[in-house]
């Protein structure tokens, strides 16, 4: 099984997941032309996309979902709570390729999808254990804050994709940025910190996790360096050996990000 984010950032997010039998997106938050590039360079027919996992409505997750569904035939999965706002956002899609999924696991292809809630500003934001022949990876963006219920669906992982959109002094100092705008990415339905972060990265050290890929960093409040800087201290101070107990890695903003083979 192969892994990599496609875009990483608050502007745009998504994720492929392939082996030999097919392959899964998690979110299109680019353009179709955009999508379709980042495939064709890893040499990825977009035929073979067994299925487009969304996580949440917001268009850095969405914008290219319904055009990509409409020239493929892809199927979208999403959580029966968010169903009726994404119908709305995503424009004309076949009834037979809007599939709807509840809380219990279920199949695609030769994939396990196991989805679970988390908060954010939106009716229904949920991350994803993905499993291929007991092998399994996660993916958490897009939350406010995690707690042990929440970060326990991650234990065991062989890569988890993890948020981590911005340091809290740079969004804090931010002109552009209007008071309620930092109070909402700030809040519990907000976006996780650097050092929020941080702190879930050491818990996962601990569980049986030795890859971590940090995830959807702000432009505007974040940079890869202070990012990786701020986990791998907090990881120090804990007594984890960043490269040694867990690696940390970066994923790019707009460019295909590194290629995790997981055997």
């Amino acid at each position: 099984m192969r892994v990599c984010t496609l875009a990483s950032s608050s502007k745009g997010n998504s994720t492929l997941i392939y082996t030999a039998d097919g392959a899964l997106l998690i979110d299109i938050g680019i353009t179709l032309v955009e999508i379709e590039r980042k495939l064709a360079k890893l040499k990825i027919e977009p035929g073979v996309i067994s299925g487009i996992l969304i996580t949440h409505e917001h268009s850095d997750h969405i914008k290219g979902v319904g055009a990509f569904s409409r020239k493929y035939g892809t199927k979208i999965y999403c959580h029966i709570d968010a169903s009726n706002s994404l119908k709305e956002k995503l424009g004309k899609i076949k009834d037979e390729n809007f599939i709807c999924f509840s809380d219990f696991p279920f199949e695609i292809n030769n994939f396990k999808i196991q989805a679970f809630k988390i908060p954010h500003d939106v009716p229904c934001c949920v991350g994803y254990n993905i499993f291929w022949k007991e092998r399994k990876v996660s993916i958490l963006t897009d939350l406010g804050y995690a707690d042990e219920s929440i970060v326990s669906y991650l234990y065991n992982s062989k890569i988890v994709i993890l948020e981590a959109n911005h340091d809290e002094k740079k969004l804090i100092s931010n002109p552009k940025y209007s008071f309620m705008l930092k109070q909402r990415i700030l809040g519990k339905q907000g976006h996780l910190s650097n050092l929020a972060c941080a702190k879930i990265v050491c818990e996962l050290a601990m569980n049986n996790v030795t890859q971590v890929l940090l995830a959807h960093l702000s432009e505007e409040n974040n940079t890869p360096q202070l990012s990786f800087d701020t986990v791998c201290d907090y990881l120090i101070a804990s007594g984890v050996e960043p490269g040694v107990n867990i690696k940390i890695d970066v994923a790019g903003a707009n460019t295909i990000g590194p290629i995790f083979h997981i055997k």
